[in-house]
């Protein structure tokens, strides 16, 4: 299909600045065809605050305002933290829809009130309404609840314009709720590729260097955990499959959260060795600890997606991952680039593992293969992406 070399006019509205977003917004704002405005209901993630996943309190530490045009609209109820955004209150948004005159506004999510807000002026407004979040099915709801949600999810999808599913679960949603195919246009989750490859390319000469100074053995493959250590990522079905391991190896743990002293006393109380807890670490801290790993694993029981994997794949990482990371069904090829086992299955863990550790050779075969796959999961596809359903609303 021929592109329209038309200039669009684009308004973002989404909850905060989000370290994996902003880069993105970067290059939409870069394209000529695209006048991007972002709005943000919060000012989450450029303010230090205490993250209730890791349990620290931080701030991101890499620009999230830099590239782009934003605004961050006035919140009626700023008595927010990270797992509870959804209760940001930005009347303004109807006023700036009216007076933007907008091609289209792009509104992440629908579960905040400020989202609603959103739809509501884009209506009044007679603004074009596109949809993307990390939605997927989640089939253990209560069949009530399903059925609910159903109707709900069929009454707002009938007034949106077009959607953008970030992968192949996302799409399978819309599908089931009535979402027909010719309003659906791919947008991949991804991650800033180019900086991570750059990374890897900075730290891979330097892997005995920061093994040394982490206490760590060189010659020891390294397993990594880089995430949140809360009960949903199931950190401790990795520390229980690596105590089964019969090979030698190193267990890395990345990341902070409530699970953390629980997996430290177990550590501790069955005299497990080779486990490092690092806490949490920056952005610009991870790079050197993905550059030391041989393999990557993110056990969780539920991902809407799972960027983490994105991440690893940029640093050439075989991946093991469940079948209820959304990111799975896209990304990882079991047997290809990693393996993909059923949540909770330890043996099945401990197997995925013993099979990479005993033969190094297909642990570097498929973390090459990875790397080629994530190349073609970036931010160039999403502004195509982008491009594409802008054209299409602009004609409806």
């Amino acid at each position: 299909m021929k592109m329209s070399l038309r200039k669009y006019k684009l308004a973002i509205l989404t909850s905060h600045p989000v370290q994996y977003q902003t880069p993105f917004f970067k290059k939409l704002a870069q394209h000529s065809q695209i006048d991007l405005m972002v709005y943000f209901c919060s000012r989450h993630g450029v303010e230090k605050k205490v993250d209730s996943g890791f349990g620290v309190a931080f701030k991101w530490d890499i620009p999230l305002l830099e590239g782009y045009q934003y605004k961050f609209l006035k919140n009626y109820f700023p008595f927010i933290t990270g797992n509870r955004l959804w209760l940001s209150v930005n009347p303004a948004i109807i006023k700036e829809l009216r007076k933007g005159k907008y091609d289209a506004i792009l509104i992440h999510g629908y579960v905040a009130i400020s989202n609603w807000l959103a739809f509501i002026g884009a209506r009044l407004s007679r603004t074009p309404i596109i949809f993307r979040g990390e939605t997927v099915l989640w089939h253990s709801q209560h069949k009530l609840g399903r059925a609910i949600k159903g109707l709900f999810l069929k009454f707002l999808f009938r007034r949106i314009d077009a959607f953008l599913p970030i992968g192949r679960r996302s799409r399978e949603f819309y599908l089931t709720y009535g979402v027909s195919e010719n309003r659906m246009f791919l947008t991949p989750y991804s991650v800033d590729n180019e900086y991570f490859i750059e990374q890897r390319k900075k730290w891979q000469g330097r892997r005995g260097e920061i093994k040394k100074e982490l206490n760590i053995s060189e010659n020891i493959p390294l397993i990594l955990y880089a995430s949140k250590i809360t009960q949903r990522k199931r950190p401790m079905d990795i520390l229980k499959a690596f105590e089964k391991l019969e090979q030698k190896a190193v267990l890395v743990f990345v990341g902070d959260g409530e699970l953390r002293p629980i997996l430290e006393r177990y550590v501790k109380k069955n005299n497990i060795k080779n486990v490092f807890f690092i806490g949490f670490k920056n952005q610009t801290e991870l790079p050197k600890y993905y550059s030391i790993a041989d393999i990557f694993v993110l056990p969780s029981s539920y991902e809407p997606w799972g960027l983490a994997i994105n991440e690893a794949m940029c640093y050439a990482l075989p991946i093991i991952t469940t079948d209820a990371v959304a990111a799975a069904i896209d990304l990882v090829h079991h047997k290809e680039n990693g393996y993909i086992y059923p949540v909770g299955d330890i043996d099945k863990l401990t197997d995925c593992l013993s099979k990479l550790l005993k033969e190094f050779g297909l642990g570097k075969k498929m973390g090459k293969r990875s790397l080629e796959m994530i190349a073609k999961w970036s931010y160039k596809e999403d502004v195509k992406g982008v491009l594409a359903v802008l054209e299409y609303v602009g004609k409806c």
